[in-house]
């Protein structure tokens, strides 16, 4: 029998000749035509295989049924338990394991044998999501970086919210063009966070300090990231940031300044419950009643309003059409005519708002000097 053959060979030889009869065995079993008596026995002599004392045996067996759909399933599923090595070869390629068996793999595995399911050629929506639910970053990496991995909205939120902190599973969620807007900004947060207890271990600045700059950068973030998307995109951010009360009067400040006009306007629509078109009809009053009002029903805080009011008012000044609806980018010049503006509203009383448009004003004119030099370091 040709599988005894093979059987007495093998206890007779060191591990280097053992590992080429058993890589003969396997070649024999997949390409040749073996009839039941044959096919039976050398699925037997592949278990006893199984457990040779050397993992240079057990390797190679778990190379040449790798890729294999013909592969003995009892064969696969125990090379998958095998030493991490010999384990990696099957699970990240072997077509005999079910998606069943992958999760359950994953859910009761080590985090190697996670990388390895990542890593497989095809990666369907359950295994997806189970990865999602229970990996770690490194897993979680791998899977994003799949081409051949099928991943859900729902398993993309998951990792957002298991993993945001982690700078390697955000640039791979940030790298995805389908992420939605919502998740980008949830990352945006995560970031925000790391850096401000980076700041506060290291003692580089005072608490409240850190708090304000932090605050700031998240800000700026937020209306960059609104700046790159469509409307309806935009109006799903908006919504999310105003059910977690993120929409501040400072925000919309920020987005007026940087010309994101819609941002401001989605912002008072849904905060208000008024629809666009009747939001850009009050806006369009530039006796500042329209925005009164709409701030009334927002709910925001009217110490803010004057701020608002000036940074509208000079912007309609610098329409092009006359409209409110004329979107521009406020430079360092506007900024400063909504600053003296404000004075005149609060009768030159100096608050927050006052505070933060003068950094606004600063960021402006250091954004003007870089345009027009080209930035120190890349002049140096």
């Amino acid at each position: 029998m040709l599988v005894r053959r093979f059987l007495d060979r093998l206890s007779k030889g060191n591990p280097a000749e053992r590992a080429e009869i058993v890589r003969a065995l396997v070649r024999v079993y997949l390409e040749s035509p073996l009839d039941e008596e044959n096919r039976s026995g050398a699925v037997t002599a592949l278990t006893v295989i199984l457990d040779d004392p050397s993992a240079r045996v057990r390797r190679v067996m778990a190379e040449a049924l790798a890729d294999s759909a013909a592969a003995p399933p009892v064969v696969v599923r125990a090379l998958a338990e095998d030493q991490a090595d010999i384990a990696h070869l099957i699970v990240s390629r072997s077509p005999v394991l079910t998606d069943a068996e992958l999760v359950d793999m994953a859910g009761g595995g080590y985090e190697r044998v996670r990388v390895s399911i990542a890593s497989r050629p095809q990666v369907n929506i359950g295994v997806s999501a189970a990865i999602a639910e229970v990996a770690g970053p490194d897993a979680c990496v791998a899977l994003l970086n799949n081409p051949g991995a099928s991943i859900t909205v729902s398993a993309l939120r998951r990792m957002v919210e298991r993993h945001r902190h982690d700078a390697a599973v955000r640039n791979a969620l940030l790298d995805r063009p389908e992420l939605p807007v919502t998740l980008r900004q949830k990352l945006i947060d995560g970031l925000s966070e790391v850096l401000g207890e980076l700041v506060a271990f290291h003692d580089w600045l005072p608490p409240e300090r850190v708090e304000k700059v932090i605050s700031d950068a998240r800000d700026k973030a937020i209306v960059d990231l609104a700046m790159t998307c469509e409307p309806a995109r935009l109006r799903s951010l908006i919504e999310m940031l105003v059910a977690e009360k993120r929409i501040t009067p400072a925000l919309m400040i920020r987005a007026l300044c940087l010309g994101n006009n819609l941002f401001f306007e989605d912002a008072l629509s849904v905060m208000s419950g008024t629809p666009v078109k009747r939001v850009l009809a009050l806006l369009d009053d530039r006796s500042g009643r329209g925005l009164a009002a709409l701030y009334r029903k927002a709910n925001l805080p009217i110490t803010s309003l004057p701020a608002l009011r000036a940074v509208v008012a000079v912007l309609h000044d610098g329409a092009v059409d006359g409209t409110w609806r004329t979107q521009m980018r406020m430079g360092r010049n506007m900024i400063e005519r909504a600053l003296t503006l404000h004075q005149s509203f609060t009768s030159g009383e100096v608050d927050e708002f006052f505070a933060l448009l003068g950094r606004l004003a600063a960021e402006a004119a250091r954004d003007e000097v870089r345009d027009e030099t080209g930035g120190y370091f890349r002049a140096a």
